[in-house]
């Protein structure tokens, strides 16, 4: 990292898009990283936030919202803005890369893909799973590579040690590997997560564990050769008019013969995990994203902010990271290995678009 810094000479400037609220926006999260300089060589130099700078303006939230503007705009000189396409997002940042983080809600980020385009961003940070359909995913990749603008994508467990080590354990070897997602929803609250995340679980709280198949482990939605339910792990329901699975458990196993589970459930507590086992069963590796010392940083961070969204601190290394390699690397016109390309997202669309009426249908939903 020291020498890639080295080589890259100018400041990466970040505008997010959909910040949100503090403690419940990934998109907040991403700019006060950047605000309390936990990035090095990038600098937060602007923020769109269409509903708390529009609609929602007077609301309590958005008045909420306004106190963290200010803090923003007085203490560390970000520019706010309502609209990504009113022409003045960039307009006090320094020379070098100009990297748009979209971390709006899934259905609005094409519309603010194509902006950032028009903005002047010179890359495009995406969160996942970037589009709600394979098509448009397809047409946003497009059209960057008609701009020249590289897009990366914001998922984190490619780049996080409890993944790479997992790929250690295996490699060459005869094995099945298990990457395990839990959230910390509740009963009461599944109702509101259903609403917020209404492109469905495998398209939003799984898709990382697609995403890590598609680009780690081969898998496609061409060459699956068969899809094992495992029903003690699986829930599908109903919650106001929305039907998706409050967790999900299935085993992958492609072309080539290789073999991947997926464990996602939205009210086990929160954290992920993989672990590998050989043909026989027996475990050769098994690790928490979280574990050891860091365990204990987190926890203190869940007490001295019990109203976070408990992903935000649980994530928050792999979030910085992923920031940090991204302007990296923007400023030394590089690509950052191990970070998901847009063509990586379209693939891991393309498998959970297959997967949701496969699975419904063996499990009798």
């Amino acid at each position: 990292m020291g020498n890639l810094f080295s080589m890259a000479s100018e400041t990466a400037s970040y505008c997010i898009v959909g910040c949100g609220l503090p403690g419940r926006g990934m998109g907040w999260y991403h700019g006060l990283q950047l605000v309390q300089g936990e990035i090095a060589g990038a600098k937060l130099t602007d923020v769109v936030e269409p509903w708390f700078l529009g609609g929602g303006k007077a609301s309590p939230p958005g008045q909420d919202f306004e106190k963290l503007r200010k803090e923003w705009a007085d203490g560390h000189g970000v520019k706010f803005h309502a609209a990504l396409d009113d022409g003045t997002v960039f307009a006090d940042a320094p020379a070098g890369p100009k990297i748009v983080l979209i971390a709006g809600r899934t259905p609005d980020n094409p519309g603010f893909f194509r902006q950032a385009l028009k903005a002047g961003a010179t890359h495009i940070l995406l969160e996942k799973p970037g589009a709600p359909t394979v098509g448009e995913l397809e047409k946003m990749s497009a059209e960057a590579k008609a701009a020249g603008v590289p897009v990366f994508m914001g998922f984190i467990k490619n780049i996080s040690a409890y993944v790479e080590n997992a790929l250690a354990a295996g490699e060459g070897k005869d094995v099945e590997t298990t990457l395990v997602s839990r959230n910390d929803y509740t009963r009461d609250t599944l109702a509101e997560c259903f609403s917020r995340n209404s492109e469905g679980l495998l398209k939003n709280m799984a898709i990382h564990e697609i995403a890590l198949a598609c680009q780690f482990w081969g898998m496609r939605a061409d060459n699956i050769t068969d899809v094992v339910a495992h029903p003690e792990g699986c829930e599908c329901l109903e919650l106001g008019g929305i039907v998706d699975f409050a967790k999900i458990d299935f085993t992958l196993v492609n072309s080539s013969g290789t073999k991947v589970r997926i464990n996602a459930d939205r009210c086990a507590g929160d954290g992920c995990c993989a672990t590998v086992k050989d043909a026989s069963g027996a475990q050769l590796f098994s690790a928490e994203m979280v574990e050891g010392p860091r365990a204990a940083a987190v926890a203190a961070e869940a007490a001295a902010h019990p109203d976070w969204f408990s992903y935000l601190y649980t994530q928050g290394e792999e979030y910085a990271k992923l920031k940090t390699v991204c302007a990296a690397h923007a400023a030394a016109k590089t690509t950052p290995p191990g970070v998901s390309t847009i063509e990586i997202a379209i693939e891991a669309l393309k498998l959970a678009e297959y997967l949701t009426p496969v699975l419904k249908q063996k499990l009798g939903k």
